[in-house]
């Protein structure tokens, strides 16, 4: 199953500074992340679109929600999806094998994709 998503990365600028939505969407480990960098935006877009694409991996399942999918990277870089409560429950119980992701970001838009194999 493969979800993808895509976003234009102004429509996050209103995330920068505002700890509560950040919260809402994000980790803290992917918080500190997006710190690491002058300009978060184009993290913040990406870790969104992964979210999202995750979400449609898993058929847009209604009971998963942000702070169910956490992503991380490995120390070559690589993005990885780490699941939690409901999406953790939804991959289980369906037997899947393996979820893939990758990011990618231009000045302007973010975008990933996710693979999860059954």
């Amino acid at each position: 199953m493969i979800g993808i998503d895509i976003l234009e990365i102004e429509r996050v600028k209103n995330f920068v500074g505002n700890d509560k939505l950040l919260r809402s969407i994000f980790f803290e480990s992917e918080i500190e992340y997006f710190s690491k960098f002058n300009n978060p935006c184009e993290r913040i877009a990406g870790f969104f679109c992964a979210k999202e694409a995750v979400k449609k991996a898993f058929c847009c399942e209604d009971n998963i929600n942000f702070l169910d999918i956490e992503i991380l990277h490995k120390n070559s870089g690589q993005p990885f999806v780490v699941l939690h409560n409901n999406a953790e429950k939804l991959f289980k119980k369906n037997n899947y094998k393996n979820i893939e992701i990758s990011i990618s970001h231009s000045k302007t838009i973010a975008t990933a994709i996710c693979k999860i194999d059954n």
